[in-house]
């Protein structure tokens, strides 16, 4: 039987994809800058298509591509979008990253790409493709963001581990791309950052920044978390 996980506006699959529904990816949805002005999104490395279901909520007014090369989490990802209320604004493109070629930049890309770099992998064979950074990492997305897939005004939006921030910053100058946006995430108050959430544009300028952490001591989700994922968990008020 299927897993079903149900937000506020739709409810979702991640049966057959190597990573399943976490934390990450709804932050990233969460998190990502959107506006009025926010009329083509892309989600990389989409998965089962959960960041891409956030931000055509949260953008009602845009058209949102996903792109993802595995097959079961491709499959995932069109029957969570054929269900949710926005099948007409959601397109899936089942093909690697780099064959992707849509012809016309988008104001927004988001991506929770791959991370896990250790010679150690998986033995699940699903999971380990879709964490290792072997075939998506940040440095491919900032190249081909440069490139033209992003709009001279447009913002590329990733959740990283903060062990590669360095990296990250490193890898987006060379691209010409400034941080305008950068979000350090804790899972409770004691513990270190572990994740970090980055917004990145062309154009230079100061980089907002903020701390997140997601419970509180005594367990429970703390404001901050339950401020951006109100919309979207049905246990949030």
């Amino acid at each position: 039987m299927a897993r079903i996980f149900k937000f506020k506006q739709f409810a979702m699959t991640d049966e057959h994809c190597g990573m399943r529904i976490g934390t990450d990816g709804v932050l990233l949805g969460a998190w990502a800058g959107v506006s009025a002005a926010t009329r083509r999104v892309a989600d990389i490395g989409a998965g089962c298509g959960v960041v891409a279901l956030m931000l055509a909520q949260r953008a009602a007014q845009a058209a949102v591509d996903a792109v993802e090369c595995d097959a079961g989490a491709a499959d995932d990802a069109r029957a969570n979008f054929a269900a949710s209320p926005w099948p007409h604004r959601l397109r899936l493109h089942v093909c690697a990253f780099d064959d992707f070629r849509p012809g016309v930049p988008f104001d927004l890309v988001a991506s929770n790409p791959p991370f896990f770099t250790e010679t150690l992998r998986s033995p699940d064979s699903a999971r380990a493709a879709a964490r290792h950074a072997g075939a998506l990492c940040f440095d491919s997305l900032a190249a081909r963001c440069a490139a033209g897939l992003l709009a001279p005004g447009g913002r590329l939006a990733v959740v990283l581990p903060c062990a590669s921030d360095d990296a990250t910053l490193l890898s987006a100058a060379m691209h010409h791309l400034h941080p305008r946006r950068h979000c350090l995430v804790r899972n409770s108050p004691a513990a270190a950052p572990k994740r970090s959430l980055w917004e990145f544009g062309f154009e230079p300028g100061p980089c907002d920044t903020a701390t997140l952490t997601i419970r509180d001591a005594d367990g429970a989700f703390a404001d901050g978390y339950r401020a951006i994922t109100r919309d979207f968990h049905i246990h949030m008020q």
